[in-house]
Formats: structure tokens, C-alpha cells, sequence
């Protein structure tokens, strides 16, 4: 009796007490979705946090490597030319500054560390600023040791004569032999003699095989106005009577325009005459030669080698 009394007394499961229930979170669900967040958040970050790892590194890397401050034309920091040749090397510069207002610079590094060498250099030249104010004549060399890079770099004011060709033979054909044998002392200072050379117009202290590399194009545009010459020739003999026929008053026009043609088919060659004078071309000088600063216009003109 007791026992239906108790289970009479039992309250009923109602629908509504059910759907109640039933709608309720055990317990812990919070916290189990708390940590699927934090799982999905891990998978997308790791690979976020990679990404910008990669694109800020070689931006970082870049501001890493400062741009010595102006002491001299000659900066080696690499430690490869020598103090006595670093000095002679210094003297010569200074000397080239002061008597034609070109100005060359030297810079050795042990490494770029992950910069280019044509963004190092040309930040180099602009800062220090090479070259006179409005000529723009400045022209650096910039040798990465353990890269094994070197870049030739040239204002705007020396493109004309110390063209990117130019400055590739340079690299190829003078400082690289040297490099590959370890000698970077004289490759710096035969490198820089030509730069000196081509840049003033000097051709006794560029060397041979420079000259005649870079003298190969001219020969060959040459050999086009004398093809050109001698084709006007041929129409002058052909067509020679008609000038007779019509009088003596245009005998002067045909030699005129030869001669005129011959004149400007010679002119490529004149880039490499210049002064006279000694193994270098140039005096002594002492100092720095009065490197003034005042230039620093760089547009990417020169070359890049390795060895």
C-alpha cells in the first residue's frame, strides 16, 4: 500500500519537462567548444604567422646593412686591399677629383647580407653623393667578398662615356681574372684604373683588352657608313653626267656630302681619346681631394659580375 502511495505521488513527466531537458548543455559542452576554437585558431595561425615571417625577413634584412659613413674615397671593410695599397689608392682618387672632377670611390663589404648589390650600391652612391653638383660624374665600385659579387655603378653625368658595356668589360675582362686567382688588391686597383680611364677620356691606362672589345662595335658601325660611302659613290659615278649636263655650279655638293659623311663615320672613336701622361694619367694629390658631395644622381647605369 505504502509503495503505490509513494509511486502515486512521483511527479509526472510532462512534454513540456521533457523538451526542457532536452534543451539543456550537459555539462562540460562549453568547454569543449572553447577548445575546438582554439584547435581551428592554431591550424590558421601557424601558417599566417609563416607567411609573415617570409615577407618581413628580407625586409628586415635590408635595413640590417647600413651605409658606411664618408671617411675617404676608398671604404675597405672588407679587409682585402691592404693599408699601403689603400692609401696609394686613396692618393690617386683624391688626384683624379682634383684635376678632371670625376669622382670614383671604392667600397669592400664581407657580405650584403641578403641585399642585392644593386640596391646596396646605388643607396651607397646617392648617400655619399658621388659626382659634382649638376654634373652627376661620380662613379663607385662595390665588392662583396664572401658573395663573390661586385657591381660597377655610374652616375648620370659618366653614362655617356662609361656605358653599361663598358663597365661589364670591366668587370669580365680586368677585375674578375684577378678575383678568381684571390688577388682582390690589384683587381680592385686595375678595376679602378680603367673606370678612371674610360670615365675621363684616357685611353693609355685602359687596359688592352677593354679597348679593343669595346672598340669591336665601333669598327663594325663603321664598317656600315663605309658601305654607306662607297654605295653613294657608285650612284655618283653612274649618275655622273647629269651634274655636267646641268653645269659647273654643283661640283661642290658630292664632295661636300662625302666628306661630311666621312668626318661623322670616324667620331665613334672619339670616346677613347684623352690626355696624355704617365702609367695613370694623373699627378699626386693629397687629402681627399675635395670631395664635395654635391652629386648623388644615380639611375642604375653600370654593371654586375661575379667570380
Amino acid at each position: 500500500m505504502n509503495n503505490r502511495i509513494a509511486h502515486a505521488a512521483a511527479p509526472a513527466h510532462t512534454p513540456g519537462s521533457r523538451r526542457a531537458g532536452t534543451g539543456s548543455r550537459p555539462a562540460g559542452t562549453g568547454s569543449r567548444l572553447s577548445d575546438r576554437c582554439r584547435l581551428k585558431l592554431k591550424r590558421v595561425s601557424a601558417p599566417l604567422f609563416a607567411l609573415l615571417f617570409c615577407i618581413f625577413l628580407p625586409i628586415s634584412g635590408a635595413h640590417a646593412l647600413k651605409v658606411p659613413a664618408w671617411s675617404g674615397p676608398v671604404a675597405d671593410l672588407g679587409d682585402v686591399i691592404g693599408a699601403q695599397t689603400e692609401a696609394e689608392l686613396v692618393q690617386y682618387l683624391s688626384a683624379v677629383n682634383e684635376q678632371t672632377g670625376v669622382q670614383v670611390a671604392v667600397l669592400t663589404v664581407p657580405s650584403l647580407g641578403g641585399v642585392s648589390i644593386e640596391e646596396y650600391s646605388i643607396e651607397v652612391a646617392e648617400e655619399w653623393g658621388l659626382g659634382q653638383a649638376g654634373k652627376d660624374n661620380g662613379a663607385l665600385l662595390v665588392v662583396s667578398v664572401e658573395d663573390r659579387q661586385l657591381r660597377i655603378e655610374v652616375g648620370y653625368g659618366l653614362e655617356g662615356e662609361l656605358t653599361d658595356a663598358k663597365s661589364g668589360l670591366i668587370i669580365r675582362n680586368v677585375i674578375v681574372p684577378y678575383f678568381r686567382d684571390g688577388d682582390y688588391a690589384n683587381g680592385i686597383v686595375e678595376g679602378t684604373r680603367n673606370i678612371v680611364g674610360v670615365a675621363t677620356g684616357n685611353a693609355e691606362i685602359v687596359s688592352s683588352s677593354v679597348r679593343h672589345s669595346a672598340g669591336n662595335g665601333s669598327q663594325d658601325s663603321g664598317g656600315s657608313a663605309a658601305g654607306f660611302v662607297f654605295f653613294v659613290l657608285f650612284i655618283i659615278v653612274m649618275f655622273g653626267g647629269l651634274g655636267r649636263r646641268r653645269g659647273r655650279s654643283g661640283g661642290w655638293f658630292w664632295p661636300l656630302v662625302i666628306g661630311s659623311m666621312l668626318s661623322n663615320s670616324g667620331r665613334g672613336h672619339s670616346s677613347w681619346s684623352g690626355r696624355s701622361g704617365g702609367k695613370s694619367g694623373f699627378s699626386g694629390g693629397g687629402g681627399f681631394g675635395g670631395f664635395s658631395g654635391g652629386g648623388g644622381h644615380f639611375g642604375g647605369g653600370g654593371a654586375s659580375g661575379g667570380w
